[in-house]
């Protein structure tokens, strides 16, 4: 009678739950990734120099990252096409530009990086340096 009463209990415990172990199925909420800076070295070249721009970012909840590049028509982005100004989906955290044309003594190109986690969301941020001639 005993090992009756014990396997009843086990069998309403499974079928109604037991209350002192609540199970928790509310999905985590997704936080954007943050981006911390975006930095360009040198932040001055010519027009035959080349310049790294460098995305330091970080998912708060710990999600694998893919950055976007995309700049103007003054540059060329290392591993695009030949007259493509963006990248899209890379797992590099730099690129590396270079001047593409240039038609004033000192011209201000711009990049801008957006990082993305694979869950909805994103943050960007653009920085600009200078090509002298």
């Amino acid at each position: 009678m005993r090992k009756l009463v014990h396997i009843l209990a086990v069998v309403l415990n499974l079928q109604f739950g037991c209350k002192d172990n609540p199970v928790n199925t509310e999905k985590p909420e997704n936080r954007s990734p943050v981006i911390f800076s975006l930095t360009v070295f040198p932040d001055v070249i010519s027009p035959t120099d080349s310049a790294i721009v460098i995305c330091n970012a970080l998912d708060p909840n710990g999600d694998t990252l893919v950055y976007d590049w995309i700049t103007d028509s003054r540059l060329k982005i290392k591993g695009a096409f030949a007259n493509e100004r963006s990248l899209y989906h890379t797992h590099e955290n730099s690129r590396i530009f270079y001047p593409d044309w240039i038609n004033t003594p000192i011209d201000t190109p711009w990049v801008q990086c957006i990082v993305r986690d694979f869950k909805g969301g994103a943050v960007g941020k653009v920085i600009c340096f200078i090509i002298k001639q």
